[in-house]
């Protein structure tokens, strides 16, 4: 019996994880070549603050992030701050944070301090139960240690298609400062993917 249930836990197991692998979203960069950002959505999520500590300690491979997915209204997010984390990595001034991983969800926020991107888009309260597992891969690189960590979540794989019904609008409408005027013309995540894209060049007033 005992075989039994090892054995079941192992398939329940194994059959996670095929789910987990079929519903990742491959982003790719045409001014990165090589590069790509594999990204993974988790719903119900149990253990949010325990993984947020891991992140905080250092813990997690320096290529991953994990992002509190009510933020995030759509995957374009994504790949504006994912370009974004790639430009800064090839500059001469580097990164503004120490890891790729850490890049990206600072790059996501509408804030240029560092702390308070870090504490907004990620995940180390009780209260985030919807999450968004993010790694970068370079083609041909040998790595010590892979960025997918998803075996550390303790939730449902769903599709990234449906962040926005996971997104709090209310709440991403206020960190972005967007307004009615602008939502008039332009959708939700054009408005958050300019300002990721210019954040350096917009005040503290364009996002909170």
């Amino acid at each position: 019996i005992l075989i039994h249930r090892i054995e079941s836990a192992q398939h329940r197991s194994n059959r996670s994880a095929a789910i987990a692998m079929a519903l990742t979203e491959t982003i790719t960069f045409e001014s990165h070549p090589g590069w790509t950002l594999q990204a993974r959505f988790f719903r119900d999520v149990k253990n949010a603050e325990e993984v947020g500590n891991l992140i905080v300690a250092g813990k997690l491979p320096v290529k991953t992030s994990v992002i509190n997915a009510k933020l995030v209204p759509d995957v374009l997010p994504l790949y504006a701050a994912g370009d974004k984390t790639l430009r800064a990595h090839k500059s001469q001034k580097g990164l503004t944070t120490r890891t790729l991983g850490s890049e990206l969800v600072f790059n996501l926020s509408g804030s240029k301090h560092i702390r308070e991107a870090l504490t907004k888009f990620g995940v180390k309260s009780k209260d985030c139960t919807s999450v968004i597992l993010a790694w970068f891969e370079k083609e041909g690189e040998m790595e010590e240690e892979g960025g997918d960590v998803s075996g550390l979540v303790k939730g449902s794989a769903g599709a990234m298609a449906d962040l926005a019904s996971a997104a709090d609008i209310a709440e991403v409408r206020s960190h972005y400062n967007i307004t009615d005027e602008e939502l008039s013309t332009s959708s939700l995540t054009d408005c958050v993917v300019f300002r990721i894209g210019a954040k350096d060049f917009l005040d503290k007033k364009g996002g909170k």
